[in-house]
């Protein structure tokens, strides 16, 4: 069951179906992926037969919320492994945005850029934090205090990468100024995507054929 959850979770795919009814065709990849299994491994085979479609209230290990509750375990283990590579590495890097997800909530994603002992270059994924305000000096806050809460040194920061918006890039109250006021070493550099996507956006306004 964990091989199939760590399966799943790396390479994005969606666990949950229609329903949890095992020999359904729309019970989703996690359900159907056992029962695939099952034909090949005896032990397995019986576990459905016996824990299968027994409702709630029954260990059968088979339910979405154990699911979640070993996806949750193993988030856990790999962030702690990130971060202990991360301070390990000493140096690194900044890069958040917050987009608003599909539900319209609003979430800060962090991801931090740092080379490994043994010389690679690593870009990780760290966290979504919810966010109420964009204001810059919020921002701030909230990094620092996830920074605080994995025990990353924000001392050891060496640059910043936003977007151009100016809760983001501006030099007096953007977030990376709240930043540069604490470590003067964490230089900005604006997100190089977004500015040639801001230059492409620019140039084809002043296209009538290309507006209308």
């Amino acid at each position: 069951m964990v091989s199939v959850i760590k399966f799943l979770a790396s390479r994005g795919l969606a666990f949950r179906g229609d329903n949890e009814i095992l020999g359904s065709q729309h019970n989703g990849n996690y359900l159907g992926i056992l029962e695939l299994i099952a034909e090949y491994d005896a032990f397995l085979n019986s576990h459905l037969a016996k824990y299968g479609n027994e409702g709630k209230g029954k260990q059968s290990f088979l339910s979405a919320t154990i699911c979640e509750e070993l996806i949750e375990i193993l988030g856990n283990k790999v962030l702690k492994y990130i971060v202990n590579e991360i301070i390990e590495a000493k140096y690194f890097s900044i890069s958040v945005d917050s987009p608003p997800d599909i539900s319209h909530t609003d979430q800060l994603t962090v991801v931090l850029r740092y080379v490994t002992s043994n010389g690679e270059v690593a870009e990780r994924f760290l966290k979504f934090l919810l966010i109420q305000n964009h204001k810059g000096e919020e921002l701030a806050t909230e990094i620092l205090n996830i920074l605080s809460q994995y025990n990353i040194d924000v001392r050891n920061l060496r640059g910043q990468s936003y977007d151009n918006a100016s809760n983001m890039s501006g030099c007096y109250n953007g977030l990376q100024a709240h930043i540069k006021r604490i470590n003067h070493l964490a230089h900005y550099v604006p997100c190089a995507a977004l500015s040639l996507n801001l230059v492409g956006v620019s140039c084809a306004q002043r296209k009538r054929e290309i507006k209308s």
